[in-house]
């Protein structure tokens, strides 16, 4: 469990450094489509059942990890004084069901304003708007844009450039040209530097 924590810090580490985006590990998994079409029965109801789907699965493992940490931690350290490995392991299954309903709990009441931020997206095209790049640069594989929307937060995209483009540094402003519809990836072109007036 400490491992998979060490993992999911340095995982923020790299998103906060904008090296890799928040959801680039999310579940197709649509709340409002049967769970069949994605995932099957019992895995499609099991996410279903921490949220992932309307939370980002980054943030519904980030939440589940630190929950089974914290249980598997004072469980052991108070109720398993001769750390007996089979004691270990029945507490491992202890803290997964905690972890579950304490993550169901937590995440429960940020759906509605997740859904009303993916409405949001979804309502305002982006297309043909102009943004900064985020990450720390953007090239023909990946990147992130910031696009200042005119009602509410702005919106963070997963951009890329054309394949022949330089790679251009984070601040840097470009165009947002168009979209995967398969992958959700942007195509965006950097724009000319406004030289200096004298």
């Amino acid at each position: 469990m400490t491992i998979l924590l060490g993992m999911m810090i340095v995982f923020w580490l790299f998103t906060l450094l904008g090296a890799v985006g928040m959801d680039s590990l999310d579940v197709n998994l649509d709340a409002d489509t049967d769970v069949d079409a994605n995932l099957g029965d019992i895995p499609g109801a099991m996410l279903r059942v921490v949220n992932v789907g309307m939370i980002p699965v980054t943030v519904v493992l980030s939440i589940l990890i630190l929950l089974m940490w914290i249980s598997v931690m004072v469980l052991n350290f108070y109720l398993n004084p001769g750390h007996s490995w089979l004691v270990a392991l029945g507490f491992l299954a202890a803290a997964f069901i905690i972890g579950v309903i304490g993550t169901k709990l937590i995440t429960q009441p940020l759906v509605p304003f997740m859904r009303r931020l993916k409405e949001a997206e979804n309502a305002a095209p982006v297309i043909g708007e102009v943004g900064v790049v985020r990450s720390i640069e953007m090239d023909s594989t990946y990147g992130q844009v910031e696009v200042q929307r005119p009602d509410g937060a702005p919106a963070i995209l997963n951009a890329k450039l054309g394949i022949d483009a330089q790679p251009v540094p984070r601040g840097t402003e470009v165009a947002i040209i168009s979209m995967d519809e398969k992958t959700g990836v942007y195509l965006a072109r950097a724009l000319p530097a406004t030289p200096p007036i004298d």
